[in-house]
């Protein structure tokens, strides 16, 4: 059950004295003269942005030279990047689970993609999610696009609304998997309007500055979720164009075309292309970077752009043929790093050091405490986070309190048996146990990031330590068994 009404109301009553007004002027000389004066609360706002299938090497500051994520990168410089970020789940809805419970996904019992062949949905009866959190210490909290965390789109049990968001816009009304990227939207029966050729990330951008600009003079939370760069890839076509060029002019005249738009299989070549450079993803990143320009542009036009914590992330790694995971072994819905390890970028002014860079393992639930901490509200009385908070880390520098990480993906949707496998970092160690064909492979990730070298053995105490946290942590969390 949710916690009582009295913990939240006592809640609420307690950050009263922290809001405190005060002036927030433009940051901006370039925006001085369309710059607001806003009233706000010493709360900073906080903006969660979330690509969808974005591989861990696509971004300039991840040390891409194909595609151009000009703004990215300058929010990169002006707060800082994580090397070891890491997504709770190689797949989707796990991972989107654990940033809105602020639990493990073997905890929630959500640990695969949510699709036709599963009934399972987040149940609003059993977690006090992040943005009710955020809203008991005065936030006004909003969505914009993707949830994926219900299967029931008739009745959404299991939706956003339901857990309490204040303004839910353009998330799906249909299972989206395989893309609904431009208008008329067929899986979005709530963007019943848009302009001709209107491409849905520009959309999803636009829907998230109205929200900035209806919401600048309270204190809020905004959780914009795009719906790229998962595939199918689709993009508009001057950008795709531009990147063909592009491409042509690295690997040969006539290379993109014949590379990507060949029939193969019966599908596009597109989707098959085995390429670090796409032109297609590289127009969808595109998108999604100019997205994040418009917001950081708004941001320096209210005025708000020193009092908002702004985040950019990945729910996990990049899908298949298609992804640049940055010389991470394999991708999307592996256990491997290029599976999980995530592009995470920080950006607050004045409390998180600009330009900086970090190789301290995060994870998914850590942002649950850590906004909420930010926020000056309170975690739930008697509600497990399994998460920690990096206020501390990101404006003093204090290492988190944490030495394990731990993953476990029985596929229950997907039931690849293959990829059936749990996994625990430590220090620089991770075990990776797979169950299908049972082994443990172990790899020191500081010598070996792209997990080239098995170690387990050569080190068969270290494995023997590693299984055991991973038994103690799976029993901890009453984890599901993969069904071979």
């Amino acid at each position: 059950m949710k916690q009582p009404l009295l913990y939240f109301i006592a809640a609420c009553l307690l950050q009263a004295s922290a809001c405190q007004s005060k002036i927030a002027t433009a940051g901006s000389s370039n925006n001085a003269g369309n710059a607001e004066t806003v009233v706000q609360t010493d709360q900073p706002n906080i903006i969660f942005i979330m690509a969808d299938d974005l591989g861990w090497g696509e971004l300039g500051a991840y040390g891409n030279t194909f595609n151009e994520t000009p703004h990215l990168d300058k929010l990169a410089s002006q707060g800082i990047t994580f090397t070891n970020a890491y997504a709770a789940a190689p797949v989707c809805s796990p991972t989107r689970a654990s940033l809105i419970t602020g639990q493990f996904p073997a905890r929630v019992r959500i640990t695969d993609f949510m699709g036709t062949q599963t009934d399972r949905a987040l149940d609003p009866a059993k977690y006090v999610t992040i943005n009710e959190a955020m809203a008991q210490a005065g936030y006004h909290t909003g969505l914009v696009g993707k949830w994926h965390l219900d299967t029931n789109y008739k009745e959404s049990i299991g939706g956003p609304k339901k857990h309490g968001f204040h303004e839910v816009i353009g998330t799906e009304t249909k299972y989206i998997a395989d893309g609904d990227y431009f208008f008329p939207y067929d899986k979005i029966s709530t963007f019943t309007t848009g302009k001709e050729n209107e491409y849905l990330t520009d959309r999803q951008s636009e829907e998230a500055v109205k929200f900035i600009q209806r919401n600048k003079e309270k204190p809020f939370f905004l959780y914009l979720s795009y719906y790229s760069v998962h595939t199918a890839l689709e993009a508009k076509q001057e950008l795709v164009d531009k990147y063909k060029r592009k491409f042509d002019a690295k690997y040969g005249a006539g290379q993109a075309d014949k590379l990507f738009e060949s029939a193969k299989e019966g599908a596009d070549g597109k989707h098959l292309a085995k390429h670090l450079d796409n032109p297609y993803l590289a127009a969808m990143l595109e998108s999604i970077d100019q997205g994040v320009g418009a917001i950081m542009q708004e941001l320096e036009r209210t005025g708000l752009a020193n009092n908002t914590l702004l985040v950019f992330y990945s729910d996990n790694g990049g899908a298949g043929s298609v992804a640049n995971n940055g010389g991470l072994r394999m991708n999307k819905t592996w256990l491997y790093e290029g599976g999980i390890r995530e592009p995470l970028i920080m950006r607050l002014p004045g409390k998180i050091k600009a330009g900086t860079r970090t190789d301290v393992p995060v994870t998914t639930m850590d942002f649950y405490p850590t906004f909420v901490e930010f926020g000056k509200g309170k975690n739930p009385v008697g509600y497990k986070l399994d998460g920690v908070s990096l206020a501390s880390f990101l404006t003093k520098g204090q290492t988190p309190n944490r030495e394990t990480l731990y993953w476990h993906y029985p596929s229950e949707t997907g039931k690849w048996k293959p990829r059936m496998a749990s996994a625990v970092r430590k220090g620089d160690y991770k075990l990776i146990q797979f169950y299908a064909k049972p082994r443990v492979e172990l790899y020191n990730l500081k010598a070996d990031p792209g997990e080239k070298k098995d170690l387990a053995e050569k080190m068969p105490d270290k494995v023997r330590e590693l299984q055991q946290l991973l038994t103690n942590w799976k029993t901890e969390v009453n984890a599901e068994e993969p069904v071979i």
